[in-house]
């Protein structure tokens, strides 16, 4: 399900881009991104201010939020020359970035809907330069997907390191209600204490 939603703000946001650069609305292209721009900053203000806890993270890599980045960056590309902005380079963050925050299969849900975007553009100018730029983009997708799925299979294992860990601390600590004997209770705290030290190991590398 996580997918699904995650691919559909994505088409979403390649769709509404296609839409305003092939239609009147192309000539509003600026004051659409401002406006893109503004809505963020606000959204991004009300949430630290409703956020309880001050030290999370403002940008968490929601669907809104990528909706948003999507869009605007696309608008801006779009703004500065499309194929040939100075800012198409950005897409190739936009890729990399996209596998740490979704799902690694939605980089291939992207690629499809930057190559609708860009398609209209391959004839435009030079047909070889496009098609090596729109290529790039289809070569760097894989990689992206294999940077996505071993940063996920490694936070995961981080995650069941700590999860196991916490597991030995809780069952140490009742282990040590139930005995009486000073030996068995040294060796409980040092079971303990290096649980806690394999605990936060696992919380820094996240």
């Amino acid at each position: 399900m996580k997918l699904i939603t995650q691919s559909i703000s994505l088409l979403l946001a390649c769709f509404l881009v296609l839409v305003i650069t092939n239609t009147p609305l192309a000539d509003y292209t600026a004051p659409i991104l401002g406006f893109l721009i503004i809505v963020s900053v606000i959204f991004i203000i009300v949430k630290q201010r409703t956020t309880k806890n001050k030290g999370d993270d403002i940008f968490v890599g929601s669907n809104k939020e990528v909706f948003m980045v999507t869009t605007a960056l696309l608008l801006a590309v779009f703004m500065t020359g499309g194929l040939n902005s100075s800012l198409y380079f950005l897409l190739y963050f936009l890729l990399f970035g996209i596998v740490f925050l979704f799902e690694p299969p939605t980089v291939f849900v992207l690629l499809l809907g930057l190559v609708i975007v860009f398609f209209q553009q391959m004839s435009d100018g030079d047909l070889f330069s496009n098609v090596i730029k729109l290529g790039s983009l289809a070569f760097l997708s894989p990689i992206s997907y294999f940077f996505g799925r071993e940063f996920q299979r490694r936070a995961k294992l981080e995650q069941e390191i700590e999860d196991k860990a916490g597991q030995i601390i809780e069952n140490a600590e009742t282990l040590k209600e139930h005995t009486q004997n000073e030996n068995a209770i040294d060796e409980i705290n040092d079971i303990i204490d290096k649980s806690k030290e394999l605990q936060k190991e696992a919380e820094t590398d996240e």
